[in-house]
């Protein structure tokens, strides 16, 4: 049931009481004392009820929090799995990635250093000769 029914339930109480004690009143006259112990006894019930139905609703509302809290709890929580396995999804992605690239970029260093020596091997073979004929002019 909606708090809006309850409160409407505890409005309708209270307005049906006070209607009862204003017909009691009017049409069972008494005397002023009698009148006022009951009136005071109507108003001790209706403050002990009232409270009764308040502690009720107060109890039941405190209920309600605790459950939604838990469930909340849960929600998040199985949020924060799914997040931590995304993340871990994406750093195997990058760890992998990074070794692609890695790999890419050991195979282009061990490429330039084929290169590089095979540059300094025709250098070298170069600079022999034109030192051959060098020493074939000096002699």
């Amino acid at each position: 049931m909606s708090d809006h029914c309850h409160g409407e339930g505890l409005a309708s109480f209270v307005l049906g009481a006070l209607f009862g004690v204003t017909l009691g009143l009017l049409f069972a006259p008494a005397k002023g004392e009698t009148t006022r112990r009951k009136i005071k006894r109507w108003a001790e019930d209706a403050y002990e009820d009232g409270k009764e139905e308040l502690t009720d609703r107060a109890h039941e509302l405190k209920e309600r929090v605790r459950e939604r809290a838990e469930e909340l709890k849960e929600k998040f929580s199985e949020h924060a799995h799914d997040l931590k396995d995304r993340a871990d999804e994406i750093k195997e992605r990058v760890i992998g990635k990074a070794g692609e690239i890695k790999e890419q970029v050991s195979g282009k260093a061990d490429e330039f250093k084929h290169r590089a020596l095979e540059k300094t091997e025709d250098l070298r073979g170069k600079a022999a000769d034109e030192l051959e004929k060098a020493a074939k002019k000096i002699r």
